[in-house]
């Protein structure tokens, strides 16, 4: 993989799964693993990631990011953005704490408690916040966002998990010149259709912020950001 392709991840019940796009922004490759650090050694060029993961945790109840995407999306599609938990629950003292435990320490410093759909991706995102390094810019994308900014930023309509939805996701890529192969190779019959979509849109954004033509929310690079 050259410095110049891109490279987007989602993560799903199987691992990770990305998809890299060449310098045209056509579709390259697509590969299952199993650690996040996989990405790194499968490809060792690459100086940016865009992840479908919390990157830079914060000790506050949510983030300003969470909530400006959350915002953008609308009523529907806000739905998908879940809130980022607190950095102290990938810390070394919490990080194999249950969800009751962390909960009731959040309550204490916080004064809130977060779901166990969103604390169950406690161990994912210390994946991804181990790797952030000077030599290597990792940067999160929210996929409904990225599939916002390509249908003229209206919210899509139908959900990832349905035909419509599915349909509706892919027709935008290929807008974009990203065409999704009906054979991936390796990863087929291993991943969801859907965790596959996500990774080319998050991959998309990497493009654009390549680019310089990415914009994040918000646009403050002291906080968290969410790229599209």
């Amino acid at each position: 993989m050259t410095k110049e392709s891109f490279l987007g991840v989602d993560g799903c019940k199987e691992g990770w799964v990305g998809v890299a796009l060449n310098t045209n922004g056509r579709f390259q490759e697509s590969i299952l693993v199993d650690n996040f650090s996989d990405l790194t050694k499968y490809f060792p060029n690459v100086e940016i990631i865009g992840v479908d993961m919390p990157v830079d945790l914060v000790n506050k109840p949510s983030r300003m990011a969470d909530q400006l995407v959350r915002k953008k999306l609308g009523s529907k599609r806000g739905r998908s953005v879940f809130p980022a938990i607190p950095k102290f629950m990938i810390e070394r003292k919490w990080i194999d704490m249950k969800a009751d435990e962390l909960n009731k320490e959040s309550r204490r410093r916080l004064g809130c408690a977060f779901s166990r759909q969103t604390i169950n991706l406690k161990n994912k995102i210390l994946e991804v916040n181990q790797l952030l390094s000077p030599s290597l810019n990792i940067i999160e994308v929210h996929p409904e966002l990225c599939f916002m900014k390509m249908n003229s930023e209206l919210p899509l309509e139908y959900s990832k998990k349905t035909w419509n939805g599915m349909q509706q996701r892919l027709k935008l890529l290929q807008e974009n010149g990203i065409y999704l192969p009906s054979n991936l190779g390796p990863i087929n019959g291993l991943v969801s259709p859907d965790d596959v979509i996500d990774a080319a849109a998050v991959a998309w954004t990497i493009k654009r912020f390549h680019a310089g033509h990415a914009i994040s929310y918000p646009d403050d690079s002291n906080s968290p950001q969410i790229w599209v």
